[in-house]
C-alpha cells in the first residue's frame, strides 16, 4: 500500500467520525476496520495514530482507541481556546478575504443548504465543516488554520450533539448567511457576534445532553431519538463506514 492508500484510509475514517457513522466514545477495532476496508491492520493502526494526532481519536494503552469524547471538566478550557482562535480567524479573514475565497464560501453554503433540505445528515455535517474551514483559510494563516483544526476536532463531540437539535440546521443556515454578509462588508463586529453565538451553542447543548445521558433509562431515556441525537452506546459498532478501498475512491 502506498502513502496515498494511507491517506484514503485516513480520510475514510475521518469522514466516518465527522459524519457520525463513528460516534463519540465508540471503539475503533482494528480487525473490524481492516476487514471492512479490505486492508491490513498496520495501515489501520497508522491511520488511527494520525487521527489521534489530529485530536479525533483517543488512544489508551492496553485498551485501544476510541472516538474522542471531551471530559466535562475540560469543556470550558477547550472552548475558551477555541473562541479566541475563532475570533482571530474572523479578524484576519475580514482583512484578507478575496473574491475567489468569498465565492468558494458561498458555493459551500449552497451545498450545505441543499444537504439540509434533503435531510442528508452526514453530508450536512461534512459541508458545515468545509464551510468553516473555508473561512479559516481566508485568514491566510497556515498555523492558525492548523490550530483551529485541532481544537475543533477536540470539541467535535460537542458540535455533534447539537447537529440534530430541532431547528438547529435551519439556524445554522441563517448564521452562515450572516457570516457571508459580514465578510462581504468587511464588518468585523458583525462577524464576531455571529461567531460567538454559533460557537457557544454546541457547548451548552452538549452539557445539557450529557446530563440527560447520565440519567437511568427508566427516568425518561428516549430510544427513538437516540440515534438522531448521536447518543450511541459506548463500545458498540456502527453500520458500515465505507466500502472496500479501491483505486477510484
Amino acid at each position: 500500500m502506498s502513502q496515498s492508500d494511507l491517506a484514503r484510509i485516513y480520510l475514510a475514517l475521518e469522514g466516518a467520525i465527522l459524519s457520525g457513522k463513528l460516534k463519540p466514545r465508540e471503539r475503533l477495532i482494528e480487525t473490524e476496520l481492516a476487514a471492512e476496508l479490505r486492508v491490513n491492520r498496520s495501515l489501520i493502526r497508522r491511520a488511527i495514530s494520525e487521527l489521534a494526532a489530529k485530536g479525533l481519536v483517543d488512544v489508551v494503552p492496553q485498551k485501544g482507541a476510541r472516538v474522542i469524547d471531551i471530559p466535562e471538566e475540560e469543556v470550558e478550557d477547550a472552548y475558551r481556546v477555541r473562541m479566541n482562535l475563532e475570533l482571530l480567524a474572523a479578524d484576519l479573514a475580514v482583512q484578507r478575504i478575496n473574491r475567489a475565497s468569498l465565492m468558494s464560501i458561498k458555493q459551500l453554503q449552497e451545498e450545505y443548504v441543499g444537504a439540509v433540505a434533503r435531510r442528508a445528515f452526514g453530508e450536512m455535517i461534512l459541508k458545515n465543516e468545509e464551510f468553516h474551514r473555508a473561512i479559516y483559510a481566508a485568514s491566510e494563516n497556515r498555523l492558525l488554520c492548523e490550530l483551529l483544526e485541532k481544537v475543533r476536532n477536540v470539541t467535535f463531540p460537542l458540535r455533534y450533539a447539537a447537529y440534530f437539535i430541532p431547528g438547529r440546521a435551519e439556524q445554522s443556515i441563517r448564521d452562515h448567511a450572516e457570516m457571508i454578509e459580514a465578510l462581504e462588508k468587511r464588518d468585523l463586529a458583525a462577524l464576531r457576534r455571529v461567531f460567538e453565538t454559533s460557537v457557544s451553542f454546541p457547548r451548552d447543548t452538549y452539557l445539557s445532553r450529557k446530563q440527560t445521558e447520565d440519567k437511568p433509562a427508566a427516568q425518561g431515556g428516549d430510544e427513538a431519538s437516540g440515534e438522531m441525537a448521536g447518543l450511541h452506546p459506548a463500545g458498540t459498532s456502527s453500520p458500515a463506514i465505507v466500502g472496500p478501498l479501491t483505486d477510484d475512491q
